[in-house]
């Protein structure tokens, strides 16, 4: 689990791909349901999810560019954007943000985020500030600051409901909100205790395989590894990553074996 020059490399690209695909305004999506009600929308460089009952709710918004896949997604399945109740928010990057404010227009809906992240996601402070670690992720910062100063102009969204760890939120039946700090200052997991998954946003990586978040992505990367146990504690069959295919089962054992397979003194 130590930095290493792919990590950067794959930063980099990871860039560099997006300020291509995301300003694309209705880019190409893949939407599947991954269980009863839920679907994955995959859009350029991320997975919003989207919850089907009574009401809809999206988890995480993809890069700016992407709503109107993301609304046309919505349709697809026989629902109407208006029915979006919420919006919830893992952590405030501008892969996960960035359609944001265009989809809280369109749809009425209420913003949940966590309260660490309120500054950013709602603009007064850039995204690009946020810590990353190792000389990678100073290197990630200045193309960073590159994207959301050009190509990208991030349009601010207020949130309407700050969360911070053990809050129960009131849409899709309970969803647990659970601190996972680590990859940024305020990341929050979703937990859906009942229908056993979990949201994780970019707390692990699902590329091209389940494993840690790369160092230098991380605002703080030991805290990034405690938050990985802190989720490996939770029992779920489903784990829902932010980058990568979801895991459909036993996903709870997967992540466990995970963190056995890089070695417990490592994980402090």
């Amino acid at each position: 689990m130590k930095d290493t020059s792919l990590s950067t490399l794959l930063c980099i690209l990871f860039v560099a791909t997006s300020a291509s695909s995301g300003c694309n305004s209705t880019p190409p999506v893949l939407t599947e349901e991954i269980a009863p009600g839920i679907y994955r929308i995959k859009v350029s460089r991320s997975n919003v999810y989207l919850l089907a009952g009574e009401n809809l709710v999206l988890i995480d918004t993809g890069m700016k560019g992407e709503g109107k896949a993301i609304l046309q997604a919505i349709k697809s399945i026989g629902r109407k954007p208006g029915e979006v109740s919420h919006i919830l928010i893992t952590h405030a990057h501008i892969d996960h943000t960035g359609s944001l404010a265009f989809l809280k227009q369109a749809t009425g809906a209420k913003v949940v985020a966590s309260v660490k992240e309120i500054d950013y996601v709602s603009g007064l402070k850039k995204t690009w500030t946020m810590g990353r670690e190792g000389f990678g992720g100073k290197v990630f910062k200045i193309m960073l600051w590159f994207m959301e100063t050009f190509p990208f102009k991030y349009e601010p969204a207020s949130v309407d409901f700050p969360c911070k760890d053990g809050d129960v939120l009131e849409c899709f039946g309970k969803v647990n909100v659970i601190e996972t700090p680590g990859h940024s200052i305020g990341s929050v997991s979703y937990y859906l205790p009942d229908r056993k998954i979990i949201f994780i946003g970019d707390a692990l990586s699902g590329v091209p395989e389940p494993k840690f978040p790369p160092r230098a992505g991380c605002s703080d990367y030991q805290q990034a590894l405690r938050s990985v146990k802190i989720i490996a504690a939770l029992n779920f069959s489903t784990c829902c990553f932010g980058h990568g295919n979801p895991i459909k089962d036993r996903a709870d054992t997967v992540i466990r074996k995970l963190i056995l397979a890089a070695g417990a003194p490592s994980v402090r």
